[in-house]
């Protein structure tokens, strides 16, 4: 079975321009007038909290859905939030228009929209959204008595757990993320509020996100030397509402085996990349050949909020290296190699060996060993 390239998309004029890119699956959540008016953009329904990352209506879902399907590419919403019992009357308001629409699986997160599928009978497949915190085959067969059919893999992981992880996992889809916004935290266990700033700055704060100035802001620190764009964010003084991104001040634990100066690059690494300079396209490509031996049927993109032609580069770059891999005559270092190249040529950056999945990278590094 080949890999497939799951991407994010917010409007449904994304869905034709994705396809022709290479993107064979999507997910797209909506945050519609009600909810957004009773529990604000920080209580999203689906754990994107920014206006510009959403589609505003089940009427876009169902345009997205459709375009998608004569396409060839399946459609997989998130409602994967953690729910309170008050909030339950609007969330089974918000399912019951998702009935209608011929979506091809629901995101979940919550146990009790678990519990509420199977008992109202959902006959579309569930996937687990990685704030369901699965870390081992006993959670996913947990989840698979709900009627889930898809797992996708807490992505504070390393290579080697991950790969762990899913070949334990036999007896469900696996899929996992592989570019933008890596964050280190433990999805499911984060409680803090992101989207404040929309609520508190109104349009000063959506505009820039939805010119994609942002984004504009990140490419241009990509293209500075890796030191003074370091710098730049670390003292960056633009208020962000995402705990990924705020300068903390890291101690690392020392392992037994490490030496001072590796503690220090370890020190130095966490701190980088807790900052707006972890917005930069944190990059999973390199790992390619560990998660299709692994199983894994499919890797997902994050960036809802990102412009257009973001998202097709993103798509464009990783058919581009999938392809490459899966006609499998090349090694793992000429590999690399290539998805080097190919980055550059794609980004206009060179590759910094920002990882999205770095402790891994950081392991090898410290062994000097290529595997």
């Amino acid at each position: 079975m080949n890999m497939k390239i799951l991407s994010p998309l917010s409007k449904p004029d994304e869905v034709t321009p994705l396809v022709e890119a290479g993107a064979e699956e999507f997910y797209a959540g909506v945050l519609d007038t009600a909810w957004r008016k009773k529990y604000t953009n920080v209580g999203s329904i689906n754990r994107r909290e920014w206006s510009v990352s959403n589609l505003e209506s089940y009427d876009d879902l169902d345009r997205v859905v459709r375009t998608a399907h004569k396409l060839g590419a399946k459609v997989y919403p998130p409602m994967n939030a953690l729910y309170s019992a008050h909030q339950y009357e609007s969330l089974n308001r918000n399912l019951e228009e998702m009935r209608k629409i011929p979506v091809d699986a629901l995101i979940v997160a919550d146990p009790g929209l678990l519990l509420t599928l199977k008992e109202t009978g959902w006959d579309r497949e569930i996937h687990i959204s990685t704030g369901c915190t699965t870390f081992n085959h006993r959670t996913a067969l947990f989840y698979s008595e709900f009627g889930a059919t898809r797992i996708v893999i807490p992505r504070h992981q390393n290579i080697t757990e991950m790969v762990r992880l899913a070949k334990s996992i036999d007896f469900m889809e696996k899929e996992c993320f592989i570019f933008n916004s890596g964050c280190k935290n433990i999805d499911g266990f984060c409680t803090y509020h992101h989207g404040a700033n929309e609520i508190l700055h109104k349009g000063s704060y959506k505009l820039p996100k939805k010119l994609g100035l942002d984004y504009a802001f990140l490419k241009t620190l990509r293209r500075l030397p890796q030191c003074m764009a370091k710098k730049i964010a670390r003292f960056c003084n633009l208020k962000s509402d995402s705990a990924c991104l705020l300068n903390y001040k890291v101690t690392p634990h020392i392992l037994k085996d490490w030496t001072p100066a590796q503690a220090g690059k370890a020190k130095k690494w966490l701190e980088s990349t807790f900052n707006i300079y972890s917005g930069l396209d944190p990059c999973g490509v390199c790992a390619i050949p560990d998660l299709v031996e692994a199983g894994l049927v499919s890797i997902k993109i994050v960036g809802r909020e990102n412009p257009t032609y973001k998202k097709v580069m993103d798509v464009k770059f990783l058919r581009r290296m999938l392809d490459l891999w899966e006609k499998n005559d090349m090694s793992r270092t000429e590999y690399k190699q290539e998805a080097k190249k190919a980055y550059k040529e794609v980004y206009d950056a060179p590759c910094q060996e920002w990882c999205y999945y770095p402790e891994t990278s950081f392991e090898r590094t410290l062994s000097g060993k290529d595997r």
